[in-house]
């Protein structure tokens, strides 16, 4: 089986000071809260380069949704301190009246912003085999670079060893359940490794009532944080977990192409076990109350 890589949100708003007109995303100005209280947390934050067209279309509905591909790059050093650069793809969907305001002001090549959640939809396609795909679903989104003006004088240059000024960004933060224990392995090289599947909600409103829908992730640790959270959290737990996410295409033995999607977790914390044992109630997850992660799922459901 072959492998392959495919791949602050405090932004200066002084960067859009003193400018005539609307014709770039700009922050947000108000932010609207979501009816509801939930227990969980699922925000995907990036900064990133439209990679793709936007293609508009309408749902059954009639609501606007825009979806395009955003490229974020990613340096790191090897054990060997051999410097690499690897680019991620991300799916990026939008509806509604922000749909249609991306599709006009953004063009490929232009560096963004964009805050939402992270979403896997699955589907069998014509062969009958089962298809994911995990999506970033926009929530806010706007431009980081500045309109042309017309000036005398030329813009500053600034001297930037990495070759960029703003840098990509590719920051997930979770917080939910643990939906099995801990799976702790070791490479062959004796590197520890975790695997958790975590359960966030979302909580929507359908025909007036309010509902949770449960999302599940697979997150991976390595090392210390690995070894010390196989050994101190369990099943049912609720977590707290910052990473970032990446998504690997690869080839199964009878030559179909499938992509896997990770999380990497950077840091985890956990919440004390006595606020989870006071909404605790016959759920095999351990959820908080009603708006715990939902026992209606199971985690062998997983697509990983």
């Amino acid at each position: 089986m072959s492998e392959e890589n495919i791949g602050t949100n405090n932004v200066d708003n002084e960067l859009f000071s003193g400018l005539s007109g609307r014709d770039y995303l700009a922050p947000p100005t108000d932010v609207k809260a979501e009816s509801g209280i939930s227990p969980s947390l699922n925000n995907w934050t990036i900064i990133g380069v439209v990679s793709s067209d936007i293609e508009l279309n309408s749902t059954q509905s009639g609501s606007m949704v825009a979806r395009f591909n955003i490229s974020i790059e990613r340096h790191y050093q090897t054990r060997t301190g051999e410097t690499r650069e690897e680019v991620e793809l991300v799916n990026a969907v939008v509806y509604g009246e922000l749909a249609s305001e991306s599709s006009q002001l953004l063009q490929p090549g232009e560096r963004i912003y964009a805050e939402g959640r992270l979403e896997q939809r699955t589907w069998d396609d014509s062969s009958g085999s089962r298809q994911y795909i995990t999506e970033l679903i926009v929530d806010n989104i706007w431009s980081l670079d500045m309109p042309e003006t017309n000036t005398e004088t030329s813009a500053q240059v600034i001297d930037d060893p990495k070759g960029f000024v703003v840098p990509s960004l590719n920051s997930i933060t979770l917080i939910g359940n643990l939906g099995q224990d801990p799976e702790l392995t070791y490479t062959a090289t004796g590197v520890a490794r975790t695997n958790l599947s975590l359960a966030t909600n979302r909580r929507v409103r359908r025909d007036g009532d309010f509902a949770d829908e449960t999302s599940w992730h697979r997150i991976t640790l390595w090392r210390d944080i690995a070894e010390r959270t196989a050994q101190y959290l369990e099943k049912g737990r609720r977590v707290l977990v910052e990473g970032s996410v990446s998504s690997y295409k690869y080839t199964t033995d009878d030559g179909s192409d499938r992509v896997f999607t990770s999380i990497t977790g950077q840091r985890v914390q956990y919440f004390p076990k006595q606020e989870a044992a006071q909404g605790r109630n016959d759920s095999s997850l351990g959820a908080e109350g009603s708006g715990g992660a939902s026992a209606a799922l199971d985690p062998d459901d997983l697509p990983f």
